[in-house]
């Protein structure tokens, strides 16, 4: 009587899934009549009994399951960024312990951790316990195969977090007030699930909280009411995730409808648009190379390749992609991005920043220090979730638009961490920051590495690291600090400088445009002087790569030797008209402060190198106008010789100056020894640098 109920049970079953057009059409019909998948019973009709008993199931499990849940203890999903946040630990015991979070995701890794036979089920029509029924497609003993879709195996840190609590109300907050949340919406959208467990409080996210293993669709995903895979894959994603800013980003709806040509990954997601795959585009729930954050490949090559299998498929960023910054980070000088591709400890989160030199972590994870964690990769400049498109500059643009410069952040750095100083006496170091979620200003993101909070300790502006081509790299926040008597006016314009003296701003006829409009109310970006050598006819903007030392960018590109590498620019060169390529002539008139000088200084002075007088990194200096003396070090002395001058100061502007061809700050000495202002006296700036 009991076989002809259970034979009952079975058949009024598999008319319910045939009726529904479920499970019976799936490669998760294991039985002999599944025609979806490899993985397949030898004999065996029964399509349920692989996972599920009407009677005597199993004690952990549910509903009514027919199999051993495994025991073993797996690698479990983690991350820099979840611990930084306080996220509560995912479950630990998720391999061993019963009722415990994680018991609905080990019923599905029973048979795709690859530790238990696919065929191994509690009971079979009553005959039998233990009995293993014998399958097609799978290993010898019986599990799925590992190279098998399917096969999850049990290290879990490369797929979708299970057994992870579901909290809304974590949070990360810096030193601006600005915080960071978990970015879940307050309860997942339907038809996704969260469970709850006896003794744990809240809810948890499981397998099944994505998946539905009776669906009749390509990856038995609870959201299939999209056109495509991939707006299922989104759909699924953005029921739970809620990134700022994501909708109208850079990557959300990408301008221009950058297509993949990837034919095996249009034929799986249905679509090639990189608007449509959305998430798809970088993430993937399960077997991310990019571990920690489910990237779909390691590092920078994710923002190379995208979705696709290779480069060459994508509209990304990789060589011969919608914007290709690979090629750009390829060239003779670059921001390091690829050679990280290859050092162990680069994982990077976007809260590293608030860690830098004499703020280590507390939970001893790497911050943006370079003597533990040198590093630069993309998601140190780029929120690619709150991304925009669009630079400050206009394509076919140098620099902005006449009137508009500013020192706000771009379109394309929206979103990303950054660090403000409090800016110390003149000349000296900054040392204290405010950590800020949101950079407002892109010299908040430089400084994140080139000061103090990435440096260190730097003696006369000097750090104790080099850059490839052996020059002294300076911090660059000392050589900007607004207390200082000279400085391009990347933090502050020349107007609000309070560590300057009038006449502060250059004027108009010393200037071009667009500098000149405004002059002395203007500020201006790192990435005005530093970019792609060849922005202006194609190449991506912004300072990720150049054939040019220093990373110079604009129609004049060297500084402070001329193009053959060899010979300084001189006084001379700006009087014969000889000074073409010289970077400062981008924003300068430099015929202007100089011609009127040449009538006051001897003949010899003709042939002065402008770094006789200038410093040689033209960031800032404890001297008006960016001058030097010949007792600061290299690299502002280049060579370590090249300064002349011991003493100087402006001259305020004279009638005869105004609107006339001449510089409004003449001499106000005689020349000593062959060289203008040979002592320091009378009011002069003062030496700072000795």
């Amino acid at each position: 009587m009991r076989y002809i109920l259970f034979g009952l049970f079975g058949f009024l079953l598999f008319v319910v899934i045939q009726l529904s057009a479920s499970i019976v059409n799936t490669k998760h019909n294991l039985s002999i009549s599944n025609t979806a998948g490899t993985v397949k019973a030898t004999s065996e009709t029964e399509v349920c009994v692989f996972c599920h008993v009407p009677h005597f199931a199993q004690p952990v499990g549910k509903p009514l399951w027919n199999r051993s849940m495994p025991t073993t203890d797996y690698v479990m999903y983690d991350s820099d960024y979840l611990r930084r946040m306080g996220y509560p630990s995912i479950a630990a015991d998720l391999g061993t312990a019963n009722d415990t979070p994680g018991a609905l995701s080990r019923q599905c890794l029973s048979c795709h951790d690859g530790t238990i036979a696919v065929g191994a089920v509690s009971k079979l029509r009553y005959d039998y316990d233990g009995t293993t029924i014998a399958m097609a497609g799978v290993d010898p003993d019986g599990t799925i195969i590992d190279t098998a879709v399917g096969f999850i195996g049990t290290d879990l840190s490369h797929h979708h977090p299970v057994g992870a609590k579901y909290d809304t109300t974590i949070s990360k907050t810096f030193g601006d007030g600005g915080i960071r949340s978990s970015e879940l919406k307050a309860t997942p959208d339907t038809p996704i699930k969260l469970y709850e467990y006896g003794g744990y409080s809240g809810k948890y996210v499981e397998c099944s909280s994505c998946h539905d293993p009776h669906k009749d669709n390509g990856k038995f995903l609870h959201y299939d009411s999209g056109a495509n895979h991939a707006q299922n894959f989104v759909g699924t994603c953005t029921s739970c995730h809620e990134k700022t800013d994501w909708v109208g980003g850079a990557h959300q709806a990408p301008p221009g409808t950058p297509t993949y040509t990837d034919a095996a990954l249009i034929a799986k997601y249905g679509t090639g648009l990189v608007s449509e795959l959305g998430c798809a585009n970088c993430h993937v729930p399960h077997n991310g190379q990019g571990v920690g954050y489910l990237n779909r490949q390691v590092l920078e090559q994710t923002c190379f390749q995208g979705a696709a299998s290779s480069e060459a498929g994508a509209k990304c960023h990789g060589v011969g992609g919608a914007k290709d910054i690979k090629s750009i980070l390829s060239r003779t000088y670059t921001h390091p991005v690829l050679a990280e591709d290859n050092l162990p400890g680069t994982q990077h989160t976007n809260l590293d920043s608030l860690y830098g030199t004499g703020h280590l972590d507390p939970l001893a994870i790497k911050g943006m220090e370079w003597a533990t964690n040198k590093h630069a990769v993309c998601m140190d400049c780029h929120n690619p979730h709150r991304a925009k498109p669009g630079t400050h500059v206009a394509s076919g643009s140098w620099y902005s638009a006449p009137g508009t410069s500013t020192n706000l952040v771009s379109n394309v750095l929206k979103g990303v961490p950054g660090i403000e100083p409090t800016w110390p006496t003149a000349w000296t170091q900054p040392t204290t920051f405010t950590t800020m979620a949101a950079a407002e200003k892109e010299y908040q993101i430089c400084f994140k590495c080139h000061s103090y909070w990435g440096v260190g300790t730097a003696t006369k502006g000097l750090s104790i690291y080099t850059s490839a081509g052996g020059t002294p790299l300076t911090d660059v926040a000392w050589e900007m600090n607004i207390n200082n008597k000279s400085g391009h006016s990347v933090v502050i314009n020349q107007l609000g400088r309070t560590g300057s003296y009038p006449p502060k701003e250059l004027n108009t006829v010393q200037l071009l445009t667009p500098w000149k409009e405004n002059p002395g109310l203007n500020t201006m970006y790192c990435s005005d002087c530093h970019g792609a050598d060849n922005e202006l006819n194609g190449d991506p903007k912004g300072p990720h790569g150049s054939n040019l030392k220093y990373i110079l960018k604009g129609d004049n590109q060297f500084w402070p030797k001329k193009i053959d590498g060899v010979t300084l620019y001189t006084l001379d060169d700006i009087f014969n008209g000889t000074a073409g390529g010289v970077m400062c002539m981008n924003c300068h008139d430099i015929n202007h402060p100089h011609d009127k000088w040449r009538n006051n200084m001897k003949n010899q002075a003709g042939t002065t190198p402008c770094v006789g007088c200038h410093v040689a990194v033209p960031h800032g200096s404890p001297v008006s106008r960016l001058i030097g003396y010949s007792t600061f070090p290299a690299p502002y002395n280049y060579g370590g010789n090249s300064l002349k001058m011991t003493g100087w100061k402006k001259k305020f502007y004279d009638a005869a100056d105004v609107g006339t061809v001449g510089n409004a700050y003449a001499p106000v000495t005689g020349c000593s020894g062959g060289m203008c202002h040979s002592t320091n006296n009378g009011g002069y700036d003062a030496n700072l640098m000795p």
